[in-house]
């Protein structure tokens, strides 16, 4: 088999504890992969997140559509407590899993796979 040195360009895994799969993948092939990451993602609005959040008890639910959804809510101080009452849904089992990880919440429709599937 011929083992190839490749570049992978693309966004670095959302968890910088967690390997990138396509990678991950080609490495287990025996090709020597560099990963470069091509873009760099910065959260706005926190100001207007956090005051979202603090203003949870309006709402009867809370749909976290990815795991940047996640991670912004996590960036804000205290989070847990505004959410802890609420009944979260999910779309992917990526995003379960985020807010698994990072919230420490549980959550439903991980299996739903979409915004339309979760409708």
């Amino acid at each position: 088999m011929t083992i190839y040195d490749i570049a992978l360009f693309k966004a670095p895994p959302d968890d910088s504890n967690e390997n990138d799969k396509y990678a991950t993948f080609l490495r287990d092939k025996g090709h020597n992969v560099k990963l470069i990451p091509v873009i760099q993602f910065t959260f706005i609005n926190q100001q207007d997140l956090h005051s979202g959040l603090s203003k949870v008890d309006e709402y009867d639910g809370i749909v976290f559509t990815s795991v940047r959804s996640v991670q912004a809510v996590h960036g804000i101080q205290n989070n847990q407590q505004y959410l802890a009452k609420k009944r979260i849904y999910v779309v992917g089992e990526t995003t379960e899993a985020a807010v698994r990880n990072k919230l420490n919440l549980e959550s439903e429709g991980s299996h739903c796979g979409s915004a339309e599937s979760l409708a």
